[in-house]
């Protein structure tokens, strides 16, 4: 690399840091993560702890603290990191900035390596922080001297894959046009997902074989080294109780002896190669490949299946309706016929497996995800706004909106509950209306609707894998009937989102 080209990286990478770091949500996204330490690492009065192995709480010293908020912060980037960083060429794009750029002298592999370097320097300034105030969280309520050396030791052992991992993925699903929206986010979230269970699966019962060598999470490794140094893989991270009858174990965190420091540097740059992909694919703000690229989105296996069911859907459009939130929910099927097809089969899945429920929520969530923000993104709020009341009244409005397609795509399982077992039937309905509110205020707080998509398939994934044994978590019934309690605990939080997003956008108003 000539001095030139690293000058021209250089700037791209301090642009986009200067850029993210200079919005208010990037600010309160550092603040919250950072101030999740504080609830990682509970005091052990509490009858809680950060980290146990076997029953037994791990003792709180610099090991122990770096390590298991290392890989807390690991997990944190990998599941959300993404989703802060997968907008790095399109805001570009719709600032016309890229359009300057692409004028200059600057190569097409200077910007995706600008970018992706960009992507690893904003991750790490957050994981950076994160571990500082874990630093403060160990002098607070640990019960040895703080090592810095040996805290920070764990971070670099643990984090350095998940940050190159993620900087990459996000570039590499930027460039590729039917990767670059809603389905690639979903996408990934699953794909994440399956990586992390199948890889730390693999190795936390004794194998692994090569796939130790994509380990982008780290929790493989962490699962290799608790069965190898402590004889069991019964081992928890995060807030979780103890017990007390059992003395405290003391660990000296995680260490690269043996080949274990070739898996954790392939795993680092194993990602790397990834990025000749998104070069290969990358449109250098062409304005004749982006249109291309547009139309051949619209030509792309998404269109053509809102295009085969464009038939059914027109009816439903055509529907003649009153009110402003019918209408809107109605935008809903006209702009994605598909949603058709995502009725049928809902409702005969519905039909066919009673246990389909779960399944059924993440597609509607899928949906509706974007109703709250499509006009903001779209530059349409203007228009709407001129309309009698609804801008006073556009959280109630996108509220209703959101809550009717997601009845109309859900109906037939709420009509099997209500015959089969109408005791489960109001916890479904808060259920559903906790969903279609969730939607709404962290799609109108955000902007878009990355917000909801991630926040609430992790929680459905959490969920899901509880399978009913957390009884709180259970927010429509999938497993059981909930109680009193828990229904109104959903929907007490509905109505807490809802006025958090009026305060919002009232803000907005006022500005």
């Amino acid at each position: 690399m000539n001095r030139q080209t690293g000058s021209r990286v250089a700037a791209i990478v301090r642009a986009d840091f200067l850029i993210r770091f200079r919005r208010a949500s990037t600010v309160i996204v550092f603040l919250l993560l950072s101030g999740f330490a504080y609830v990682w690492v509970p005091a052990t009065s509490t009858g809680r702890t950060l980290m146990q192995i076997h029953g037994a709480r791990v003792l709180y010293n610099s090991a122990a603290i770096g390590m298991g908020t290392s890989m807390l912060a690991s997990i944190f980037i990998g599941l959300f990191g993404f989703y802060v960083v997968s907008n790095a060429v399109r805001r570009d794009v719709d600032s016309r900035c890229g359009y300057v750029m692409a004028s200059t002298n600057m190569g097409t592999s200077e910007y995706i390596v600008g970018k992706f370097l960009g992507n690893v320097v904003f991750l790490s300034t957050f994981v950076f922080g994160f571990m500082l105030v874990s630093m403060a969280m160990q002098v607070v309520r640990g019960e040895a001297p703080l090592e810095p050396l040996l805290f920070m030791k764990q971070y670099a052992i643990a984090t350095p894959s998940t940050i190159v991992f993620v900087s990459v993925v996000a570039i590499v699903f930027e460039s590729i046009p039917f990767l670059s929206g809603r389905i690639g986010d979903v996408l990934y979230f699953f794909f994440y997902c399956a990586s992390l269970g199948i890889v730390a699966s693999s190795m936390e019962h004794g194998g692994g074989g090569v796939l130790r060598y994509f380990d982008f999470s780290g929790f493989g490794y962490l699962f290799e080294q608790t069965r190898h140094n402590f004889h069991t893989t019964s081992m928890s991270i995060g807030s979780s109780t103890f017990s007390r009858a059992m003395a405290p174990v003391t660990i000296a965190g995680l260490n690269l002896g043996g080949g274990a420091w070739a898996t954790r540097l392939v795993s680092t740059i194993a990602p790397l190669p990834l990025l000749l992909i998104g070069l290969l694919f990358f449109h250098r703000f062409d304005p004749a490949r982006l249109r291309a690229a547009g139309a051949k989105g619209k030509r792309g296996w998404m269109r053509n299946f809102n295009a085969l069911a464009r038939p059914f859907g027109r009816p439903i459009a055509a529907i003649p309706v009153r009110g402003a939130a019918l209408k809107d929910a109605m935008m809903t099927f006209a702009s994605t016929p598909f949603t058709i097809f995502a009725l049928v089969g809902i409702s005969i899945a519905s039909l066919a497996a009673s246990d389909s429920l779960p399944i059924t929520f993440a597609i509607v969530a899928i949906f509706i995800a974007d109703v709250a923000s499509r006009d903001r993104r779209a530059g349409t709020t203007g228009l709407i706004y001129a309309a009698p009341r609804l801008r006073e009244r556009f959280v109630t409005w996108k509220l209703l909106s959101s809550a009717i397609v997601a009845m109309l795509l859900l109906i037939a399982p709420v009509l099997q509950i209500a015959f089969a077992h109408p005791i489960r039937l109001p916890a479904l309905l808060i259920g559903i209306a906790f969903v279609a509110a969730s939607a709404t205020a962290l799609g109108i707080i955000s902007g878009n609707p990355k917000t909801f998509i991630v926040g609430f398939l992790t929680f459905w994934y959490v969920v899901v894998n509880d399978k009913g044994q957390t009884p709180a978590f259970d927010f429509a019934g999938f497993f059981s009937t909930p109680t009193m309690r828990v229904t109104a605990m959903y929907a007490a939080i509905a109505i807490v989102l809802l006025a958090t997003a009026e305060v919002v956008h009232r803000a907005r108003l006022r500005a």
